[in-house]
């Protein structure tokens, strides 16, 4: 999503990106983590659009920072009500989305211990687990990273949503106008179990 189609639906949007903010890894992992724009940003009224960045790296120079690892880092800090991850298909799906036979996941829980179930829809047989792939071209691990720090954001007690972005259901993840239990949304929730 842009900052100016997410602006033309009346969600004031601001791009953020992570090296210019002065984020940094140490090894790959978050060394440095300066959230004061993105605060701010929130405190005057805009959404933080957020992304994927390369940084510097106090070791190895310069490394791709993952959004995921952003959003985690910044729904630990901020605790959120919702967060929104916007990707290149619908949501989280039991196989690779360009299987003809790919269930799109809407409702994933995750336990205390970070262990995740599929609640909707209801898998039968031996489709009760997920097979990812990572595209070869992904630095940052693809949707098993998404899923992994989705998780761990979901274990903080706030619901993640994973849906396309560009989409009307963007628009309304983004709006936190999202009813899970309907079908005319199409994406994935992510919450803590009940």
């Amino acid at each position: 999503m842009t900052c100016g189609s997410a602006s033309a639906e009346g969600i004031p949007s601001v791009g953020m990106s992570p090296f210019a903010c002065g984020w940094s890894t140490q090894r790959r992992d978050l060394a440095s983590a300066n959230a004061s724009q993105i605060i701010e940003s929130l405190h005057a009224g805009f959404v933080p659009v957020l992304h994927g960045d390369a940084v510097l790296d106090e070791s190895l120079d310069c490394t791709i920072l993952s959004g995921d690892v952003i959003i985690r880092h910044l729904a630990q800090l901020l605790t959120p009500k919702y967060v929104v991850f916007l990707t290149d298909v619908h949501g989280v799906y039991d196989r690779p989305p360009t299987d003809p036979n790919a269930v799109l996941l809407k409702e994933i829980e995750v336990d205390d211990n970070g262990g995740w179930s599929i609640v909707k829809p209801a898998l039968q047989g031996n489709r009760k687990e997920v097979e990812i792939s990572v595209a070869a071209h992904d630095t940052t691990g693809g949707m098993e990273t998404k899923i992994l720090e989705a998780a761990a954001i979901a274990r903080l007690g706030v619901d993640v949503y994973i849906t396309k972005v560009d989409t009307e259901h963007s628009l309304r993840a983004l709006k936190g106008d999202v009813n899970t239990s309907s079908d005319d949304w199409l994406g994935t929730v992510i919450r803590a179990a009940k």
